[in-house]
């Protein structure tokens, strides 16, 4: 019994299906058949059934999967005793980052990593918050940075803060939005976040009770395009408050105090399993030493 075929084991499981289970564990879906497979040949038993639906766990499967998390976590659990027999931490820590280095604090926390590990090397990943909440879930990160909580039991997250949003216009529509009500803005053109962007669920929460739908819009899946949009006169659109404040600074939007006060919470995610990783408690210390002018708070 080999680790790679509990990992597949447990993928597939979890997915329900052979291909997403192969994206998941970066394998070819014929490789996490076979290792299915010859799991079972030395289990001697079925894992799972094939149904229109997908893989469906048998009754031995339910039975020997909570097993199989324990193998798991008991193999990780000894890498990360190793680790801290080392007398040096080295190695390198993907980390997906959901909006601007700057706003994130990122030379801050390369400096900290530096001080206190030296030979420890971080890869800056960018992505949006659901994709690299997924990343996390499924190891391909080792931590990163989401605009929203984590739907995943698998990840924990720190909430570092709670940061203001706010409706920004462009700078030449100033007589056309002062003292336009939200349902008034709401007619008027916008450029949207992508469907899955945390400022558009904001968006709809906004714009819910009104009952009116937003039909005018151009729909961006980058903050710099739509901040870029905004300052050429698109539309209307939401921005964190450093952002808007630093479009009003520079003349090219102005922020409309229409509607409820609006806000979103950012944090740092990593998966649980590795809670005691050395590499992974170094970048967690490092984070609370650059995020901690900010209240805290562990989310698991």
């Amino acid at each position: 019994m080999e680790l790679y075929q509990i990992r597949s084991f447990m993928a597939v499981a979890e997915e329900g299906n052979l291909t997403k289970a192969a994206v998941r564990i970066h394998a070819s879906q014929p490789a996490v058949s076979a290792h299915v497979k010859a799991l079972e040949e030395e289990l001697g038993v079925s894992l799972f059934v094939r149904t229109s639906r997908g893989m469906c766990l048998t009754e031995a499967g339910k039975g020997l999967l909570p097993k199989a998390d324990v193998l798991l976590h008991a193999a990780e659990d000894m890498m990360n005793q190793a680790k801290s027999y080392r007398e040096e931490l080295t190695g390198e820590l993907k980390v997906g980052l959901n909006t601007d280095p700057e706003f994130l604090r990122i030379t801050d926390l390369i400096d900290a990593m530096a001080a206190a590990h030296p030979k420890l090397r971080l890869r800056l990943m960018q992505n949006s918050s659901g994709v690299i909440l997924r990343y996390v879930r499924d190891r391909q990160f080792d931590a990163g940075f989401s605009f929203f909580d984590t739907p995943y039991a698998e990840v924990s997250a720190i909430k570092l803060c709670e940061i203001p949003v706010r409706i920004v216009a462009p700078a030449a529509w100033a007589d056309r939005v002062r003292d336009r009500s939200i349902d008034q803005l709401a007619r008027m053109p916008w450029v949207k976040p992508d469907m899955d962007c945390p400022f558009m669920k904001i968006m709809d929460g906004v714009f819910e009770d009104s009952g009116i739908l937003i039909t005018d819009y151009i729909e961006a899946d980058s903050e710099d395009v739509i901040r870029q949009l905004v300052a050429s006169g698109k539309g209307l659109s939401l921005l964190k408050q450093n952002d808007a404040n630093a479009m009003v600074r520079e003349g090219s939007a102005i922020i409309c105090d229409a509607g409820p006060v609006l806000s979103l919470g950012i944090s740092f995610n990593y998966a649980k399993s590795r809670e005691n990783d050395p590499l992974v408690r170094a970048l967690r210390e490092a984070i609370a030493q650059v995020w901690q002018d900010e209240a805290c708070e562990c989310v698991v």
